[in-house]
Parts: C-alpha cells; sequence; structure tokens
C-alpha cells in the first residue's frame, strides 16, 4: 500500500510540475505553420497545466487543461505496483504455501489456568474533612520582599496608596478656565 501511494504521489508530481505523459498542447495542430507551443505548470488550480501559443506574428494566447488521460495512467500505475508488492511481499508467500504467518497459539488445555486472586477487602470510608474558616477569620499573611522586610514593605505599599490617591483626587479636581 505504501509503494502505491509513494508512486501515485511521484506520478502526480512528475506529470503536473515535470512533464505529461501525452501531447500536452494538441491544439498546436489547428494553428498556422511555425507556431510554436509550450506547456509550464499551473497554480491555479492545481494539477493543471497552461499551453502558450505563439504564432507566427508573436500572437500569444494561453489555454489550460487538466491531463485526465496522464492522471488515470498514474493511477493505473500505482494501483500495479500495489498489487505487485502485496503478491511478492514474504507474509502473501507463507499464506500461499500454506504455514501459518505467526507461531500458533497452544489449544485452551494447555494454557496456564488463571490464579484466583482473593476479593479485596472494602477500603475504610475516609472522615470528614474539618470545616475551613471563613475567609475573614483567617491570618493576613504578610509577602515576603527581596530584603526580607515586612513592616517597611507595608509602609512602601500606604506611601503608594497615598500618592495614587493625591493624584488621582488633583487629576479630578475641577480646574478654572484661564
Amino acid at each position: 500500500m505504501r509503494l502505491a501511494v509513494a508512486i501515485l504521489l511521484a506520478g502526480v508530481l512528475a506529470v503536473w510540475l515535470v512533464k505529461p505523459i501525452g501531447d500536452p498542447c494538441a491544439q498546436l495542430e489547428r494553428l498556422p505553420q511555425g507556431s510554436t507551443a509550450k506547456s509550464s505548470p499551473s497554480f491555479s488550480p492545481p494539477l493543471t497545466r497552461t499551453c502558450t501559443y505563439t504564432v507566427v506574428g508573436g500572437v500569444q494566447a494561453r489555454s489550460r487543461y487538466v491531463p485526465w488521460l496522464d492522471w488515470i495512467v498514474v493511477i493505473l500505475l500505482a494501483g500495479l505496483a500495489g498489487a505487485a508488492a502485496s503478491v511478492l511481499s514474504p507474509g502473501a508467500r507463507r499464506a500461499r504455501q500454506g504455514a501459518p504467518a505467526r507461531a500458533a497459539r497452544p489449544p485452551a488445555t494447555a494454557r496456564r489456568e488463571r490464579v484466583q486472586r482473593p476479593a479485596r477487602t472494602p477500603r475504610a470510608e475516609r472522615p470528614p474533612r474539618a470545616a475551613r474558616t471563613p475567609r475573614s477569620e483567617r491570618p493576613v499573611r504578610e509577602r515576603p520582599t527581596r530584603d526580607g522586610g515586612r513592616a517597611e514593605t507595608a509602609e512602601r505599599d500606604a506611601a503608594a496608596r497615598e500618592r495614587a490617591r493625591r493624584k488621582r483626587a488633583e487629576r479630578d479636581r475641577p480646574r478654572p478656565d484661564g
């Protein structure tokens, strides 16, 4: 299966990006003598090709086409390669020869009987958890600082709050127009 997918992917990319299997620009016969055609991959929409026709006078025309016949050939080649790989694989050869692919299991009588484990004893129930104290009654934990001082931190925080309060009061105070 992997081989078929790899061949399909490589074939699709080769037909799209490198060169199609058949004649990419079949309408060249309809143009005047001396006209040329060039095929290139097209990315909008993907998996299509663009033919650029140049007439003797220098006029160019473009047409897009999907190489359906090329895709069909690539799909058939990938399918054949996948089928050949599955037929020639070691597992398929063993199956054709009648040999077991894996070691056979011993008959049920030869297997060891399962050891009977004693029944589990029921777990003892956990005691109920103690009720938590309300937040208002819990002691307030002070956050440690880099220097380890807790009282100094509280003073700094109080001073910072006071400065912020003064700034807000000054900002919110009405100013006389002037």
